[in-house]
């Protein structure tokens, strides 16, 4: 049986973290610091109230975490589809894996 499109890219995108040293998602302890790396699938906007923030889906082949930034309205060069590292402290709300304020660099494409 042969790989679908997204399989393949999962596995892109799984061996580029490992082959550059950071954790896989899955595998991620909850309530540790660590360095992950992955593509951001979806880029918003929370612009209820008066407190803004820029949330992001990053995904790295093995699992997606939710990236917040309070009170930012944007990042220069973030964008869906754009490769990001990032470092923080892994959390869960109901259920997802959650990083609030993340460290982050901005990889190629």
């Amino acid at each position: 049986m042969a790989a679908s499109n997204d399989d393949l890219v999962d596995d892109e995108l799984r061996q580029e973290s490992v082959d550059a040293g950071a954790s896989t998602i899955a595998t991620a302890q909850m309530r540790t610091r660590v360095h992950i790396q992955g593509r951001i699938e979806v880029l918003t906007l929370n612009p209820t109230g008066t407190n803004r923030w820029l949330e992001a889906e990053l995904n790295d082949g093995t699992g997606s975490v939710h990236l917040i930034w309070m009170g930012r309205r944007r990042i220069p060069g973030l964008r869906a589809g754009r490769r990001l590292a990032v470092d923080g402290l892994i959390a869960a709300n109901d259920g997802q894996r959650i990083m609030y304020n993340p460290r982050y660099q901005l990889l190629s494409d």
